[in-house]
């Protein structure tokens, strides 16, 4: 159910116009670097370049008769085997064209999964900017009050303690983050995990706006 959840979200996010252009270049890129696709992609050519049919080479000394005018030397023969009602091949290629789909859907709600998740984390991270800032703006607001005499300047001291502790708070949230999209960018973009990452970052500071 979490899985479903976090595959709506991420067809939500997808569906929406601040998303479309990063996500579906996103989506493109996973489809087409992702280690385990590229590994069965590459299986899949192997086995599509192996031949269905054979030849046999031989090579051999016959002896003709000489009283009818003959000559003997080597004899060269072919013989090639060509399964002309084999169906095997077909019904393979047919299994793998399926299962590369499969792995693909797989892939791909892994990966959208994955994209909630940031979504998530990054509005975290949001939540935490706009409460460091409203501290900093409170932190400023009493040392006015402390200038002008209308408030005592030990007040500052619980406001500074809760300024530093926002601070501390988005930068946790802020690295949480950014290790999180890295990972979730290896694990799937494969040798373009670093175009991955930077698309997942534009997509997940599209959702902190």
């Amino acid at each position: 159910m979490r899985l479903r959840h976090a595959v709506m979200l991420a067809v939500a996010l997808l569906a929406s116009p601040a998303f479309a252009d990063p996500l579906d270049d996103a989506v493109a890129l996973v489809l087409a670097a992702h280690p385990v696709l590229v590994a069965e992609r590459g299986v899949r050519s192997a086995e599509a370049r192996q031949r269905d049919w054979k030849t046999d080479l031989n090579l051999s000394w016959t002896q003709q008769g000489t009283e009818y005018g003959g000559t003997s030397g080597p004899n060269l023969g072919v013989r090639m085997s060509i399964p002309l009602f084999d169906r095997s091949r077909e019904q393979r290629e047919a299994k793998a064209a399926a299962d590369l789909r499969k792995s693909e859907q797989t892939v791909l709600e892994a990966f959208l999964a994955d994209v909630a998740r940031l979504g998530e984390a990054a509005a975290k991270v949001r939540e935490r900017e706009r409460m460091r800032a409203f501290y900093r703006d409170r932190l400023e607001y009493r040392s006015e009050q402390v200038d002008e005499g209308m408030a005592e300047a030990g007040t500052l001291w619980a406001e500074a303690e809760q300024v530093q502790t926002a601070d501390l708070d988005f930068r946790r949230e802020s690295e949480s983050l950014a290790a999180a999209l890295e990972a979730a960018a290896r694990r799937h973009g494969g040798e373009e995990w670093m175009r991955l990452r930077d698309l997942l970052a534009e997509i997940t500071n599209s959702r902190r706006q």
